[in-house]
């Protein structure tokens, strides 16, 4: 969203394509392929978490571990190593073959995915996730920042859709896929060779999961995820380079308080990501197979409502506001979204409590869907993957702290699981208040910055930020 497009035709360029770029409107060679296989790659990471995450009850009866642990494997292994690995992931991605460097990161995860089923103890397990975490740190920088180089103009947005909207689907995907890998291997364990049958359910679900890598590597290889220079139309872009840090110096106010406010908003969720089949487990009696089934559900419920309500009201929004439509729209529902929190200690019966989840999960889709175009639109070309790092660093940090969090607050509570869900919402709420407040400082910057970056002498918004103004005085 707020993307102004100006088309570049060059002589040499095939009459058949002349139209279509003189609106801006075009997809390069292989770009859809590599977003499907980009799209299946993020499900495959997603299956490979949420496993950890249903699995959560008896993996912490079998190794022996406290609320604080399970929280610092699901929540503070992951924060970690989005800090420590994004970066330099985005710096290669920004100067290498991207599918080289995103082939390592597949590798990583799966082979911590593998060595989860295996883990003994507390250490073993915190290590593994470690290494989910940094290969999945790859996810964020590369996916948002090839986008640009396949798909221009208005496919570009409809391209960051199908990115966030699949990767959101992914969850529910993975959340679906992992609790029926755990539900078949338990009921079919008797027809299983001895040797497997030695595993608990869990873990088996692990090897089953990592089991794919290959495969995907393959396809991995076909993909047009060049670095920049092998791409056309994006060889010119990136002649003009700049330098990062400089570049965050020079517009820090509308950089800080966007990647705040995303950072709190992810906060606030990801303690419900992590706890709530831990929740429903302890209050109701369900398996991880009725976790990951219900907590699917209602994830891709609340996505696809969530995605054509936000989508909706941006829509129109941004006729009267230009591209800060999406940021006044994230803190006015943010905002709106407090209640929920309140209902949560509240509820009675399984389906009550993912229901309530899926309404959050509304709220949390309509929200993020228009941030990828946004994270786009704050960076020149040659500066989009380490942009995007940022955010994976802000968001990987404070999603991955929140269940460390709620497992503290919880410790400090009481074991009473209904205190579980007191814990998760006394994290959820300040955080998506303040998440609020920096959406609404953000504004201005931001709207100043997609000035800044546009290269149309005239503006489809001449002068957002005065534009901006004579909305607020009118």
């Amino acid at each position: 969203m707020g993307e102004l497009v100006t088309a570049s035709i060059s002589p040499s360029q095939p009459a058949a394509s002349t139209d279509r770029q003189k609106t801006g409107d075009y997809v390069l060679k292989g770009g859809w392929y590599t977003l499907w296989v980009m799209m299946a790659l993020m499900l495959v990471a997603n299956v490979d978490r949420q496993v950890l995450v249903l699995a959560g009850a008896p993996l912490a009866v079998a190794l022996g571990l406290t609320d604080s642990e399970l929280g610092m494997v699901e929540g503070l292994a992951f924060a970690i190593f989005a800090v420590v690995a994004v970066y330099p992931i985005a710096w290669a991605a920004d100067r290498f073959d991207r599918r080289l460097v995103f082939g390592l990161c597949v590798l990583t995860w799966s082979l911590g995915t593998a060595a989860c089923g295996l883990a003994q103890n507390f250490e073993q397990l915190f290590l593994a996730a470690v290494a989910i975490a940094a290969g999945e740190a790859g996810l964020i920088p590369i996916g948002v920042a090839f986008v640009p180089d396949l798909f221009k103009g208005r496919k570009r947005l409809l391209a960051n859709s199908f990115v966030y909207f699949f990767a959101m689907m992914g969850a529910a995907g993975g959340l679906m896929l992992g609790g029926g890998a755990i539900a078949m291997l338990d009921e079919f364990r008797n027809d299983l060779p001895a040797s497997l049958q030695a595993f608990e359910s869990w873990r088996l679900a692990f090897f089953l999961v990592a089991l794919p890598t290959p495969i995907f590597l393959l396809l991995l290889a076909f993909t047009r995820l060049a670095y920049r220079s092998e791409v056309p139309e994006a060889a010119s872009e990136a002649a003009q380079q700049h330098d990062f840090w400089p570049f965050l110096g020079q517009h820090r106010r509308a950089v800080a308080s966007v990647f705040v406010g995303i950072g709190c908003y992810m906060l606030g969720i990801g303690g419900f990501l992590a706890w709530l089949p831990v929740v429903a487990t302890r209050l109701f009696g369900t398996t991880p197979g009725q976790n990951g089934s219900l907590m699917g559900i209602a994830t891709a419920v609340g996505l696809t409502a969530g995605v054509a309500i936000g989508t909706y009201f941006v829509r129109r929004l941004v006729v009267r506001l230009g591209p800060v439509a999406s940021i006044r729209f994230y803190w006015i529902a943010l905002l709106a979204a407090l209640p929920i929190f309140i209902t949560f200690p509240f509820v009675g019966a399984d389906w009550q409590l993912f229901a309530l989840f899926g309404l959050l999960m509304l709220i949390f889709t309509a929200v993020g869907c228009a941030i990828p175009t946004i994270l786009q639109d704050m960076a020149p070309p040659d500066l989009r993957g380490r942009m995007s790092a940022i955010w994976g660093i802000v968001n990987g940090t404070l999603a991955g702290l929140s269940p460390t969090l709620v497992g503290w607050v919880s410790g400090w509570l009481g074991p009473d699981p209904r205190l579980l869900l007191v814990a998760i919402c006394l994290v959820a709420a300040p955080a998506w208040i303040f998440a609020a407040l920096s959406f609404r400082m953000a504004e201005r910057p931001f709207a100043e910055l997609v000035n800044a970056l546009s290269a149309d002498p005239k503006p489809i918004v001449v002068n957002v930020a005065d534009h901006l103004s004579e909305i607020e005085k009118g």
